[in-house]
């Protein structure tokens, strides 16, 4: 009996090791991930806004990058546009960086009007100060939405 059983130790060990691991990688992905994407929020004034994608700034790369979809409902008044200019990216220490087109990827979302049911999708992109790191996402236009993102 003692060595079925120290068989089966030795069997399972791997497995057992296997899964503890895997269970520890699931962990701490979970942990780091803090935004899970895509990320919807609706306006105060009835509008939907997508995050589709997050690269955040890098040692390699300082910009901050987010792929929006906005899509107007069938309620949105005559004359709505979306702004990229409206969107600010709020860092950890409190700054607050302006949509920067320059440092967006390509296709950038520009200023466009939209008319009931339609939808604008683009990059928005923020240029992160060294050193510096991104907290949230906002949109301000009639109150505020925001993504968290730090």
């Amino acid at each position: 009996m003692l060595l079925r059983t120290a068989h089966r130790r030795r069997l399972l060990a791997p497995l057992l090791t296997a899964g503890a691991l895997a269970l520890v990688a699931a962990s701490s992905a979970a942990a780091s991930s803090k935004l899970k994407l895509p990320a919807e929020r609706t306006s105060p004034t009835g509008n939907f806004f997508t995050l589709e994608a997050y690269g955040p700034p890098s040692s390699s790369r300082p910009d901050a990058e987010f792929q929006m979809k906005v899509c107007t409902s069938s309620h949105t008044p005559a004359g709505t546009a979306i702004e990229p200019s409206l969107f600010t990216l709020k860092l950890t220490d409190g700054a607050v960086v302006p949509e920067s087109i320059s440092a967006a990827r390509s296709p950038a979302m520009v200023a466009t009007p939209l008319a009931k049911l339609q939808c604008t999708e683009g990059w928005l992109g923020f240029a992160v100060p060294k050193s510096r790191s991104a907290s949230t996402l906002e949109y301000e236009y009639n109150g505020q939405i925001s993504w968290n993102v730090g």
